[in-house]
């Protein structure tokens, strides 16, 4: 079945079956950020962008995809934000292991996207979703904060914030 649908910002046509997973459909497209871990969305190794929010595509039949948006890793690496999480990562000697870092940055970017300055309920609940134990809650909590500020003065500060 051929899918529509927009990859790391270029219109593709996926040519996949109907059992395949978006996961499965974004490995034949040689996008290894996207790791099969779980099978059953807990993991995230994983994770994409689906329409801007991260979901684990081993749960999203590759048919749902159709006209959608769909990010990876390989492609959000080379934007502002990642640099940002990353650069925040690096103050907080946050070292994602390989398999998780889709579900770190993702899920970093999803909550900087929402919230201006997190709260500490709302760190805590970011990391403790994290499933992979390669990094410490603390210093994960730390990266966020480091990437928050990183965030704040690239794009300057926010009138009345």
């Amino acid at each position: 079945m051929k899918i529509p649908m927009i990859l790391n910002e270029e219109k593709v046509v996926l040519d996949v079956e109907p059992e395949d997973t978006l996961l499965d459909a974004l490995r034949t497209q040689k996008l290894f950020s996207v790791k099969n871990g779980c099978g059953k969305g807990r993991c995230g190794f994983c994770t994409v962008l689906l329409d801007g929010e991260p979901i684990p595509s081993c749960l999203i039949p590759a048919g749902i995809v159709r006209g959608a948006a769909v990010v990876t890793l390989e492609h959000f690496s080379k934007s502002p934000e990642y640099a940002d999480i990353a650069a925040g990562f690096e103050q907080a000697d946050v070292r994602p292991c390989g398999y998780c870092n889709a579900a770190k940055y993702f899920s970093v970017h999803s909550l900087l996207s929402r919230v201006y300055r997190p709260s500490q309920d709302e760190l805590n609940e970011l990391a403790d979703a994290q499933m992979c134990s390669c990094t410490d809650h603390d210093a994960f909590i730390n990266g966020v904060l480091y990437a928050t500020a990183n965030k704040h003065r690239r794009e300057g500060r926010k009138n009345g914030l």
